[in-house]
């Protein structure tokens, strides 16, 4: 049996995008680089420019038994932010106007995850992000 993931756009409009993400470990074992926001999917802006990027503006999240590290997606992947195992949190970046994710050199501006510590039954995570875009 796979594990079980899931990623929902809770909202998609021309400044902003919200998304949630959970994991269930059931046999597959950790992510590595998993493509969460593809932002040439999201939604262009009211002037029909596609999205380049995000800035993580809020991160709500919950671990259980895992650690998730969020990346930037470029020639060589750039550590965005950690969330830490069994832990639950809200982190509000907004009042500086958040994390970029075209980070690094070349950057795709796409969001990415990678899981460690997932192997026992129950490991898991749900972590939804407020994204504001970039055009």
């Amino acid at each position: 049996m796979a594990d079980v993931v899931t990623s929902t756009t809770i909202l998609d409009g021309p400044r902003q995008a919200v998304m949630s993400f959970t994991y269930q470990y059931v046999d597959a074992g950790n992510e590595t680089a998993v493509t969460k926001v593809d932002v040439s999917a999201l939604e262009s802006s009211a002037d029909g420019d596609a999205c380049t990027a995000v800035r993580i503006a809020e991160v709500w999240y919950s671990t259980q038994g895992l650690t998730v590290e969020i990346l930037s997606d470029a020639s060589t992947d750039i550590f965005m932010m950690h969330l830490p195992a069994d832990f639950t949190d809200h982190i509000d970046m907004s009042a500086f106007g958040g994390i970029s994710s075209s980070l690094g050199t070349s950057p795709v501006g796409d969001v990415l995850f990678t899981t460690t510590g997932a192997g026992t039954t129950g490991d898991s995570y749900n972590v939804v992000l407020r994204m504001i875009k970039d055009y």
